[in-house]
């Protein structure tokens, strides 16, 4: 049985994209495939989701164009998955909103310029776009060291 209504073939886009991206599990493995994990075991060991749950989750984000599976590399972002970006970083700067004094653990900022992102998608010190090739994460769980998003599909 599932758990949500189908909305692939909805008219609206936000309900479209919600009927990809709108999964909590979605969400956990985009952001460790951002942070360069792509292997099945480092996606369960990061996210902690079941292995039928990850297969099930990779499967569908496969068929919906957010990633490649390449046998020997393991999963990586497409441009699809790519442009999800913007929806990570949004929902790690609301976490700021509804928790104001907890430890929020992503920073983002821009790679070409050093300076932290006050904006989701545009450098408003260097006045660049921020996008997957120019942004660095500092997760606290890798240690606060800012590094570069993992962005390449596999060959």
């Amino acid at each position: 049985m599932p758990l949500r209504s189908d909305w692939s073939t909805a008219t609206c886009p936000i309900a479209r994209s919600a009927d990809v991206l709108a999964d909590p599990w979605v969400l956990l493995i985009l952001r460790e495939l951002f942070s360069g994990r792509s292997r099945f075991d480092e996606l369960r060991d990061a996210t902690g989701a079941a292995d039928s749950v990850l297969a099930r989750r990779l499967s569908a984000m496969t068929g919906a164009g957010l990633l490649a599976r390449d046998t020997e590399r393991g999963y990586a972002l497409t441009d699809a998955g790519r442009e999800t970006l913007p929806i990570l970083h949004a929902l790690a700067r609301f976490s700021r909103v509804t928790d104001p004094d907890g430890p929020w653990g992503l920073q983002t900022s821009c790679a070409r310029c050093g300076e932290a992102a006050a904006s989701v998608d545009w450098c408003t010190h260097c006045e660049a776009p921020l996008d997957a090739e120019s942004t660095l994460w500092a997760r606290r769980s890798l240690g606060g060291e800012p590094f570069a998003l993992v962005t390449g599909v596999p060959a």
